[in-house]
């Protein structure tokens, strides 16, 4: 491929207008297939997963092909919708959340959010994606609270109002990815980035008290994700934990790559896009597993003991891992190029300022990779057949799915595995998902490979996975020469003798209960005594009854107005962002 093709492709070309119709047209097939009744649909009700996932593939592959020829501009007769830098590769991940969605509100929210980001006017953006983030909340305060996370979109980009909008969106929309249960969880996180980009593209090198504040937010966010993950008991909420934990990277790296006067910024850049391919695609695969026949952890799960869905579970958590050479090993590898290079080229306290915020990342990472350690624990180990005994489980035991059904996962863990392989076209693809001083072209001599521009510093995969091939083959063949294993292998346990009498299965031997129950202290019977309640409860006392009438009354209250303010959404939704449009062009003025 030539190394430039953007100049072959004008504004105006019969193919630059095709792509855009059809991304148009197959967005709003995506929407109405998604939301339309069964009835209307009639013979075609039973292929509706099957169409979708056809229009959502056609959508990635013209945002693949658009993105590879460095298509932008649009139509003259048309000028609401068009394509340009961040848009393309923003479409290319979303045509993968897309196919997992499926139906209902969900996929709506995804059709709308693909309609938004090749939206050209900041106001109609904001409708799109509002509309998206009230579909996509949950019923109570979400619903009222995250149109508010799109109102940067109508504030200009120089205004002082700009920052304190852009860390209230990073704390709502990781809010809403950490509250959601499957591969929704990555459409607001991909909006927040999204518009972060382009905002933070237009203002430049940020004030060293706005950067703070928007790595303080980001910061905030990672660390809520990552001890979610730790705390979470259901595996969708450890994995929209990791999610939102990323996130919250992710807004701290872009901070430091376009906002912050640090030698390192192209480094730091280059980690955001290696974290939106690999990791990204193999959370994706991971969280449309895990909510699968009702979850991982649910007993006897059939996604849990399948072979098929363990092996895709399996790889996902590796490339998601921070498992040398894979995909968020790499990241952190450009973390930590970038740390150096920036602390060795800046003022010692801001060389410590980034060495506080790489040992950050690399506590959320390893509370990230321990959540990562429990799904797999609790997939890999605790989960076994339930018709088969402990000591006698085989391979051939295991429940099996059907291809079909898997197919997804297997698309997206292909994905992840293909771009941990060959980084440096990945890189070339989704250059300018985010601005650079240095633009990435597709070249062969570093198509698998990470290269910093100006810096002879690089990072191969596919060399590291040779050579731990070569290892674990040439460890193999030792053991099997010498007869040494560092495992030896399972053992069934035999059944105990009976001489042919028959089980009897003896009950269990009730404990002794404790006779002496515990008594109040001294003192806090001596106070209660004083102020007349001796005998009674905490709850029998006067206070605490009137205190939760009141409570209960104002609970009601609030409950009426979120129900009001669900019912009118869309007028809402308007109201903020008139309102928004107008404070920034007072605020700019």
């Amino acid at each position: 491929m030539r190394p430039s093709l953007h100049p072959v492709w004008s504004q105006s070309s019969i193919f630059t207008s095709f792509v855009l119709c059809s991304l148009f047209v197959l967005f709003v097939v995506a929407g109405v297939l998604a939301v339309l009744p069964e009835r209307l649909l009639r013979r075609c009700a039973p292929w509706r997963s099957e169409i979708l996932a056809g229009v959502w593939g056609c959508l990635g592959l013209l945002a693949l092909v658009g993105a590879a020829c460095r298509l932008e501009g649009g139509v003259s007769w048309f000028p609401v919708f068009g394509m340009d830098g961040p848009a393309l590769p923003m479409l290319v991940l979303l045509a993968f959340t897309g196919g997992l969605m499926g139906v209902g509100q969900r996929g709506l929210a995804c059709a709308l959010t693909g309609l938004a980001f090749l939206a050209l006017s900041p106001l109609v953006f904001g409708l799109l994606a509002g509309t998206a983030l009230v579909l996509l909340a949950d019923r109570g305060r979400q619903g009222v609270c995250l149109p508010f996370a799109v109102i940067p979109a109508c504030i200009p980009a120089d205004s002082p109002l700009s920052p304190p909008a852009l860390c209230l969106m990073v704390l709502l929309l990781g809010w809403a990815v950490s509250s959601q249960k499957g591969p929704e969880a990555v459409l607001p996180a991909g909006i927040g980035l999204f518009l972060l980009g382009r905002l933070l593209a237009e203002v430049g090198v940020l004030p060293p008290v706005q950067q703070g504040l928007l790595m303080v937010s980001g910061g905030a966010v990672a660390l809520w994700g990552a001890v979610q993950a730790v705390r979470s008991p259901a595996a969708c909420g450890i994995l929209a934990g990791v999610a939102s934990a990323g996130y919250g990277g992710l807004v701290v790296m872009l901070t430091l790559a376009l906002a912050a006067p640090v030698k390192g910024g192209e480094f730091f850049r280059t980690a955001t896009l290696l974290a939106t391919g690999a990791p990204f695609l193999a959370l994706l695969a991971a969280l449309w597993l895990s909510r699968q026949d009702g979850g991982l952890f649910t007993p006897n799960s059939a996604v849990a003991q399948a072979r098929g869905s363990r092996l895709a579970l399996g790889g996902s958590l590796l490339l998601l891992s921070a498992v040398p050479p894979l995909g968020g090993f790499s990241v952190f590898w450009c973390l930590l190029n970038a740390g150096e290079v920036a602390a060795a080229h800046t003022h010692p306290a801001q060389a410590l300022c980034l060495l506080l915020v790489l040992v950050g990342a690399a506590c959320v990472m390893v509370l990230g990779m321990i959540g990562l350690l429990r799904v797999g624990f609790a997939t890999f180990v605790q989960q076994m057949p339930a018709s088969v005994p402990q000591g006698s489980r085989t391979a051939d035991d295991a429940p099996s799915l059907s291809s079909v059904l898997l197919l997804p996962a297997w698309i997206c863990a292909g994905g992840a595995a293909l771009i941990t392989l060959l980084p440096g076209g990945w890189l070339a693809l989704v250059d300018r998902l985010f601005a650079g001083d240095t633009p990435r072209d597709f070249a062969w001599k570093t198509l698998a490979r990470v290269q910093f521009a100006g810096s002879d510093i690089t990072l191969t995969p596919v060399f590291s996975v040779l050579a731990l091939a070569v290892c674990v083959v040439g460890a193999g063949l030792l053991g099997r020469a010498f007869g040494v294993f560092p495992l030896r292998p399972a053992v069934p346990g035999a059944a105990a003798w009976r001489d042919g009498a028959p089980v009897v299965q003896q009950d269990d031997e009730v404990q002794p209960t404790s006779s002496c129950e515990p008594s109040m202290p001294v003192v806090w019977t001596a106070f209660g005594v004083l102020l007349g309640a001796a005998e009674q409860k905490p709850s029998d006392w006067p206070v605490v009854e009137k205190t939760s009438a009141g409570a209960r009354y104002l609970q009601a209250v609030l409950f009426r107005t979120v129900a009001w303010c669900e019912a009118q959404g869309m007028v809402l939704i308007l109201l903020f962002l008139g309102a928004g449009l107008l404070l920034g062009l007072f605020a700019a003025k």
